[in-house]
This record gives structure tokens, C-alpha cells and sequence, in this order.
């Protein structure tokens, strides 16, 4: 079972979307995928499952709920496709208090993706994290192999990057340690997308090849609650989170 955590300090970077997409790619191929929604804004959760009143992942960060998987897991519409889901409550947990109690190595959020690997209910599990450092976050990042960090092309994007990649990094006692790899994001044809990747490049960050380009088909997508690859198989956006799986799956 391989675990990713989709993360940038930066909002409006297409982490959500991303999550969305590639998690609906992988269960459309067949593959067996928890989604984690980890962002007190729950827009995951919102898209998947929007009447979810069950279990969220504050229930599991705070002990409130079983560590057993499939008594706290939404099933979404998508066959092949669950969720566990966010709420609000994400706001109000202290980071220090849920570091210090478990000495950064067992997290309970660990300990449940723990139970999903033993039971093997799941090929992939898929982390959507809040544009911050939170609670919720340094959870995703402890228990992932990997890290996607969504990037538009522009200076600020790849500043928060960089600053989160040596944030994550400072936490060595943690033992936090994914491997980063940086998705071109609203990519265009213009001189300044290319730039942004060849900086990235230059920075020495891992950059996937895939690109995810702009397109008013993704706002329209989330109205709908339909994944690109449903909604708009034949554009360029929704081929471009195919491409990604593919590239994905070659680098496993």
C-alpha cells in the first residue's frame, strides 16, 4: 500500500482538485483507495461525500473514535472509491499537544493507516492537506511515502515550496521523512510556466513531467461533484490527470 500526502503551505495550488482527480483515476482502474480529507475546510469531504454527518479524521486525531478502518470510513458514490472524511473541529487542535502526546512517531492517525495496511482493504491511500502547519498536517506527513506539492507557475508558489520542504525537514525528531516531488499546477504556454519548472529543476526538486494545465472545466467539475475523467473525458485537463497517474505509478 502506497501513501501520499498532496500538501503546500500555499492555498490555490490545486491540491484539492488533484486529490480529487487522481484518487477518482486510481478507482476507476481498479485500484482500492482511502481518501483523507485533512483540511478543516473540507472541501474534499464536500465533493465525495457532502451529507457525511459520521466520523471524521478530528474523531480519530483525538482518540474519539475506533481505530478500527471500516466503522469510521465514508463509501463514496465511486466504486473502489472511500473516504474518510474533515470537519471544522480540524481548527480548534493544538499541534504541540497532539506532537508531544505521542512523541511524533505514533500518531494516531499513523496507528489507523497502521490497521488499513494489516487489514490490506486499500492499494492507495491519498491525503488531502491544509494549505498550513497544523495538527492534521504533520499527521498526513508522518505516516506518507510521498509527498506531491502542487506549484503554479508564479514566484510565490514556488517560495512556499521551498519553505515548506525545509520546514518538514526541521522536523528530523519527528522522523518525518516522504520523498517530495513537485506537479506543475494552471500551467499554460507562456514563457513564465516554463521558467517556474526550470527553476524548480534548478532548485534540485524532483518535478514530475506531467504538467495540469488551467482550464474553467475544474471549477465546473466541482459544481457538478463529477471527476474530470467523468465530466470532461475528452479535455486536456482531464488527460493530464491520467498522464499523472501513469507517471505516478512508473516511479513506485
Amino acid at each position: 500500500m502506497k501513501i501520499y500526502a498532496v500538501a503546500n503551505f500555499k492555498g490555490g495550488v490545486a491540491k484539492t482538485t488533484t486529490v480529487i482527480n487522481l484518487a477518482a483515476q486510481m478507482a476507476r482502474d481498479g485500484d482500492r483507495v482511502l481518501a483523507i480529507d485533512a483540511d478543516a475546510q473540507h472541501n474534499l469531504t464536500d465533493f465525495y461525500c457532502p451529507d457525511w454527518d459520521g466520523i471524521t479524521l478530528t474523531d480519530v486525531l483525538t482518540g474519539q473514535a475506533d481505530p478500527v478502518p471500516d466503522r469510521n470510513i465514508a463509501h463514496t458514490a465511486y466504486e473502489n472509491l472511500d473516504l474518510l472524511c474533515a470537519d471544522m473541529r480540524l481548527l480548534t487542535l493544538d499541534l504541540a499537544a497532539i506532537l508531544s502526546a505521542a512523541d511524533g512517531q505514533d500518531l494516531r492517525l499513523f496507528d489507523f493507516i497502521r490497521e488499513v495496511r494489516e487489514r490490506d482493504d486499500y492499494d492507495y491511500v491519498i491525503i488531502d492537506c491544509p494549505p498550513s502547519f497544523t495538527a492534521s498536517s504533520v499527521a498526513a506527513l508522518v505516516c506518507c511515502d510521498e509527498v506531491i506539492l502542487p506549484v503554479k507557475a508564479d514566484a510565490f508558489s514556488r517560495t512556499g515550496a521551498l519553505e515548506m520542504i525545509q520546514q518538514v525537514r526541521s522536523l528530523g525528531a519527528y522522523h518525518i521523512a516522504p520523498r517530495f516531488r513537485v506537479l506543475a499546477t494552471m500551467a499554460d504556454r507562456s514563457r513564465l510556466s516554463r521558467q517556474a519548472r526550470d527553476l524548480l529543476k534548478a532548485d534540485g526538486l524532483d518535478v514530475f513531467e506531467t504538467e495540469i494545465h488551467a482550464s474553467v472545466c475544474v471549477g465546473e467539475s466541482t459544481f457538478k461533484r463529477m471527476p474530470l475523467y467523468e465530466y470532461v473525458p475528452r479535455s486536456r485537463v482531464a488527460q493530464d490527470y491520467e498522464q499523472l497517474l501513469r507517471e505516478v505509478r512508473e516511479n513506485e
